[in-house]
């Protein structure tokens, strides 16, 4: 038998409002803290780490990126000087030619190679402004045919207003399809 001082483990002996139970409660409650506090430090570390690993690719990124702008800007560069050269060699060459055509009146030459060159000038400008317009029209046709073909049914697509476009009607009118089948007018 025990002494009476023991009493049963978490039980106490003498009536006391919780002395050892109240301490094991607080144990486990400062136990659930610690793994608490630590889950609180483990998930900010990791949204640390993701979030420096973010930066590191966005760095690299932009490194890549403006390393890529400077090689396209310096072949570019290097294309349009090339090309450059190329024209002002072929005019220099035509400018000699028509010198020699102008009995080698010098300005002759050099005026025709001058005007040859503003003519050059221009109709690459009109063929650029022709081409940008030609693929906005390409681009509104592809763009209005998609909401065409997404607002209207089949039945009303193909069908021309009845009083020749006169006047706006719109898609849903009320008997418009049922009309346009019998092939008469109301009345």
């Amino acid at each position: 038998m025990k002494p009476p001082d023991e009493a049963p483990t978490g039980v106490p002996h003498d009536g006391a409002s919780g002395g050892s139970a109240e301490r094991a409660v607080d144990g486990a409650r400062a136990g659930l803290l610690d793994i608490l506090i630590r889950f609180a430090e483990d998930a900010f570390a990791g949204a640390n780490g993701l979030l420096e690993v973010k930066a590191d690719r966005m760095r690299l990124s932009v490194r890549r990126t403006m390393i890529r702008v400077v090689l396209a800007t310096g072949v570019a560069l290097c294309a349009s000087l090339w090309l450059g050269a190329a024209v002002l060699a072929t005019l220099r060459g035509l400018c000699g030619w028509f010198t020699a055509l102008g009995g080698g009146r010098e300005w002759v030459g050099e005026l025709c190679g001058g005007v040859l060159g503003l003519l050059l000038a221009a109709g690459a400008a009109a063929l650029f402004l022709k081409l940008s317009a030609r693929r906005e029209l390409i681009r509104l046709e592809v763009k209005y045919e998609r909401i065409r073909n997404k607002s209207g049914s089949s039945d009303e697509r193909g069908i021309p207003p009845e009083n020749g476009g006169g006047t706006a009607r719109s898609r849903g009118s009320a008997g418009a399809a049922a009309h346009q089948r019998n092939g008469g007018t109301r009345g």
